[in-house]
């Protein structure tokens, strides 16, 4: 019996083999690119866009006098909010000749490779889109507490206020705040409290009647805490080209694989969204 600890002389003879399976890695799920407002068409030709707003409080009807039908104008004072796209990220992965004979040849690696480096492209936009949360006028909540029932229905009372309809909305949480805040405030699970189980399946996807989307890439900081949010699409606005895969050679026996993307992001409508303040449990 040879000791391959100690013994490696018959190394040379023992063949290897690069399995053509792949051990997948588990991805957050985006959503951000899905729900906000994308004008990315609207920058093909350009690197700026420039998004108007109505002034609501000068668009009240009037009287109109009955004696001429004149209509009284007032001064337009509109304005607009400006989305660049400024951002350039990329991700890359060298592949040697040695590899790209070993390895590529194996069903569906360099789509793996590709699939990977692009998704890290994605989820740094998905990042950049939520940030914009941090700049919605109101907030509930404390960077020292989970989410209280409370500071959520009076998030839904300021969107209400602000004329926002919240069949329109997403709440974002983190995994962590929905697990052991929002699952741990009684009457979203207890029977007893509505008179009839309200978690049919142990979980929620909505509540009070708005979807929930459970994501990590929420901003997070000692002082101001873990940006949960309740938003509207048009609250937040992105455009991005990507991202995009690009194989390259060089004067070494390697290939670089290459993905990357362009972005920019803005808030539009600061009062369109709620933050909802958390300890990061």
């Amino acid at each position: 019996m040879v000791d391959y600890k100690t013994d490696d002389k018959y190394d040379i003879f023992r063949p290897e083999l690069w399995s053509p399976r792949v051990s997948r890695f588990f991805r957050d799920k985006l959503y951000a690119a899905n729900f906000f407002k994308d004008y990315s068409s609207d920058v093909m030709n350009a690197d700026i866009v420039h998004i108007p707003h109505f002034d609501e409080i000068n668009a009240t009807a009037g009287d109109i006098a009955v004696t001429s039908g004149e209509v009284t104008a007032v001064q337009a004072v509109d304005t607009k909010t400006d989305l660049t796209v400024d951002a350039w990220k990329g991700a890359a992965r060298f592949i040697s000749k040695f590899e790209e004979r070993e390895i590529m040849k194996r069903p569906n690696v360099i789509d793996e490779y590709a699939g990977y480096l692009g998704y890290r492209c994605a989820k740094n936009v998905e990042t950049a889109i939520l940030a914009n949360a941090s700049m919605f006028t109101a907030s509930v909540g404390s960077s020292i507490l989970t989410l209280l029932a409370t500071q959520i229905e009076e998030a839904f009372g300021v969107l209400a206020s602000n004329n926002v309809p919240k069949e329109e909305c997403r709440i974002f949480l983190s995994p962590k705040n929905y697990w052991k805040g929002l699952m741990g405030i009684q009457k979203y699970y207890d029977a007893s409290q509505f008179g009839r189980a309200s978690l049919p399946q142990g979980w929620h996807d909505q509540l009070y009647g708005v979807g929930i989307s459970l994501t990590n890439n929420l901003t997070n900081s000692a002082k101001v805490g873990l940006v949960n949010c309740i938003a509207h699409p048009g609250s937040i606005a992105f455009a991005m080209y990507g991202p995009d895969t690009t194989f390259g050679k060089s004067e070494h026996l390697r290939t670089k694989v290459m993905a990357d993307v362009m972005y920019g992001d803005t808030v539009v409508q600061k009062g369109w969204g709620v933050r909802l303040i958390a300890t990061n449990i």
